[in-house]
Parts: C-alpha cells; structure tokens; sequence
C-alpha cells in the first residue's frame, strides 16, 4: 500500500519542526542537555530533530508524545511546534525563515506569541542542569508567576 504523500513531503515538515524546537530552544538559554532534561528525553534525540536527521538515514520523526513534552518544557502550546499546523497538509512545507517562522503567530485557535513574555529567557537558575523541578522557570521581577 503506497504513502499518501512522498517521504520528501515529511522532510520538509520534520525540517522546520528542527528549526522551531532549535530557535525557541536558544531563545530560551537552553542548552540541548537541558531541554532534554526538562523534556524528558535523550539529547541525541534533540540532536537528530534539530539536524532532521534519524541514524543518517532518514528525516526525524518524533512520537506525539515527544512533541507535547517538547512544547511543555519550553513552555509553548505544542502548535507552536508544529509547521503548517493552521493549513492543509499536501504539499511541502515552505518556511518563512527561522526567526520570522517563529514570531509570525501561529493561527489555529490560537496566537502566539501573545506577549513579550511568550519569548522571554527563561532565569538563568533554571536553565542549569540537574535544577529542581520547582525552580521558577522566569525571574519574578520579569514574570510574576501565580
């Protein structure tokens, strides 16, 4: 049974889903080992999303699960992850660029960023490695937390 789309067509989606993790991850101050600490995965596997690259042979593929762990520990709604999230998929994806992919908002029924804050860096306690959990992920005099 043949594929509903080409296996290029997913290359692209996978290579911007790299860059998204990648530009969100270094405006936050993370390091890989962090994020991946955070999210609950190896690094190699952050590693392969942001090259798009699975054992050298074909494009990263991430479980559902990894995309939701990935957008909480960078604290962003998980569509932010996903490109094309607000359109029909059918063809490559064509990104924007880097930056500008990220900052242009993500409709669905959402938007983000909302605010400032959405991309702020996250305090430089909670970026070390081996931080409590309950370390505040934002400088109180930035973000007052509830």
């Amino acid at each position: 049974m043949g594929e509903l789309l080409p296996q290029a067509y997913w290359a692209s989606y996978a290579l911007s889903l790299g860059n998204r993790v990648k530009t969100i991850r270094v405006m936050r101050g993370l390091t890989q080992t962090r994020l991946a600490e955070l999210a609950g995965v190896s690094r190699s596997l952050i590693s392969n999303l942001e090259r798009n690259d699975y054992n050298g042979a074909r494009a990263a593929d991430p479980t559902l699960s990894t995309v939701y762990r990935l957008a909480a520990a960078l604290y962003v709604p998980p569509a932010a992850l996903l490109p094309g999230a607000g359109e029909l998929v059918g063809k490559p994806f064509v990104a924007q660029g880097l930056v500008r992919e990220v900052e242009a908002a993500v409709e669905i029924a959402l938007r983000w960023p909302n605010e400032p804050l959405d991309t702020a860096r996250f305090h430089e306690s909670y970026l070390r490695q081996g931080a409590p959990a309950a370390e505040p992920r934002f400088d109180d005099a930035v973000y007052r937390l509830p």
